[in-house]
């Protein structure tokens, strides 16, 4: 079978890292340590274990970053103890085809969402498990590199078939049809990073992107602060859009932004020497969906004094940016790695679960282009060029969805081209 993944190799990443000096697309062409190859179907290694063929996989952010390798030797998450092959695709859809007799309340024909995609206590089968991964935080495992996986060609979402844990799977809701299940992973970001800074009643939120990531934090923030007003920062016109549908009010990027900003935070601007730019006043939360060096400076002093900060969007190659506003404003700010148990006892993908089933968000307004998987290349351009294409939520489907039928509540809707 055909699967998307990367070699997780000195060489090759070096090899990558000269030829984009010359070709920006470099990561798609021979001389990347990304693949499109066939492997062999992986069979269950141990009872524990579910086989699922796969129906479609949304391509996200953080995919985009591990094809092209955008990740700085200095960060933290270079020093993390590596795998040597990384299947990509996590926002999936499936169908288990195969559950071993101990592998809990799976079986053959559930349709599953997948929750853990990197490595941890629970895939790895380490007993006791570390503090975080009993506590349902997986994201956070402390035994990074002191286990291994039980067979090294697991498939991953951009591949037909793969294999999961007991402990990976998420079972999708009848109520639910494919394309909503495909917004499962997102959204339960979303809400996770909303969740660790509620809008109190009256409180002022802004939202910084509009991408997926950015108007699944809207629609969460609306649904669980629902008298708390938004605000979201879009650069194109075809974000606002959907933000307004989501009930956001819309501040546009670019020239004269801080302005903007001051307005509807209730701010007042001040213009510092060499084109410093600071507010007085902001807002009450403010959530980062972009994560980028730029993004979060703005954040800093966009956030009131005293305000929440949260940061939701990934950054591998992080740089130099401006931190006073910390300490000078009392900011409180922290980060979020996906999603897990919530306060609550409830798990990131069974909140968005209901808010989807409550249609805060509607699919046909984030899914905007679907590709065949042996068409990575232009769906990655597509990402890559959202001012043209725009691109929202682009997914990625498997041959054998387009030979199921197209009718009932769970079923797959039709290949659609994309708009290019």
């Amino acid at each position: 079978m055909k699967a998307l993944y990367f070699e997780n190799t000195l060489w090759k990443v070096a090899a990558l890292k000269v030829a984009e000096r010359f070709n920006r697309h470099a990561a798609l062409g021979p001389l990347s340590p990304l693949r499109y190859a066939d492997i062999p179907e992986p069979p269950l290694p141990n009872e524990r274990w579910l086989k699922v063929y796969n129906r479609a996989c949304g391509l996200c952010g953080t995919d985009i970053h591990l094809m092209f390798m955008d990740i700085a030797p200095g960060s933290y998450s270079a020093a993390l103890p590596g795998i040597a092959r990384k299947f990509l695709g996590h926002e999936l859809v499936g169908e288990v085809v195969e559950a071993g007799s101990d592998a809990g309340y799976f079986s053959a024909g559930d349709r599953v969402a997948m929750r853990i995609d990197w490595p941890s206590c629970n895939q790895m089968e380490i007993s006791p498990p570390c503090a975080a991964c009993a506590a349902g935080q997986y994201m956070q495992c402390e035994n990074l590199g002191l286990g291994s996986l039980p067979i090294q060609d697991t498939g991953g979402g951009f591949s037909p078939c793969m294999i999961m844990h007991r402990s990976q799977p998420y079972r999708i809701p009848d109520a639910l049809d494919d394309d909503a299940a495909l917004l499962l992973e997102p959204l339960a970001c979303a809400a996770h990073g909303v969740l660790k800074a509620l809008p109190a009643s009256g409180q002022r939120v802004l939202v910084i992107g509009g991408g997926t990531l950015g108007l699944m934090t809207a629609a969460a923030s609306r649904a669980l602060a629902p008298d708390a007003p938004v605000w979201c920062l879009t650069r194109y016109a075809f974000q606002a859009d959907v933000a307004r549908k989501l009930g956001a009010e819309i501040i546009e990027d670019g020239a004269g932004v801080y302005e903007r900003i001051a307005r509807a935070g209730n701010a007042r601007h001040v213009r510092g020497m060499m084109g410093n730019e600071i507010l007085l006043g902001g807002f009450d939360v403010v959530y980062d969906t972009v994560g980028s060096d730029s993004s979060l400076h703005n954040a800093l002093r966009w956030t009131k004094a005293g305000g929440r900060l949260v940061l939701i969007g990934i950054n591998f190659k992080p740089g130099r940016m401006d931190y006073s506003p910390l300490w000078a404003r009392e900011i409180t700010a922290t980060g979020i790695n996906c999603h897990g148990i919530e306060s609550d006892g409830r798990h990131s993908f069974d909140i968005a679960a209901e808010l989807l089933q409550r249609k805060c968000v509607y699919p046909d307004d984030i899914i905007t282009h679907r590709f065949p998987v042996s068409r990575y290349r232009d769906a990655v351009k597509a990402f890559l060029n959202k001012r043209e294409s725009k691109a929202i939520k682009i997914v990625l489907m498997h041959e054998p969805l387009q030979r199921r039928a197209t009718s009932g509540i769970g079923a797959a809707k039709p290949l659609r081209m994309p708009h290019e």
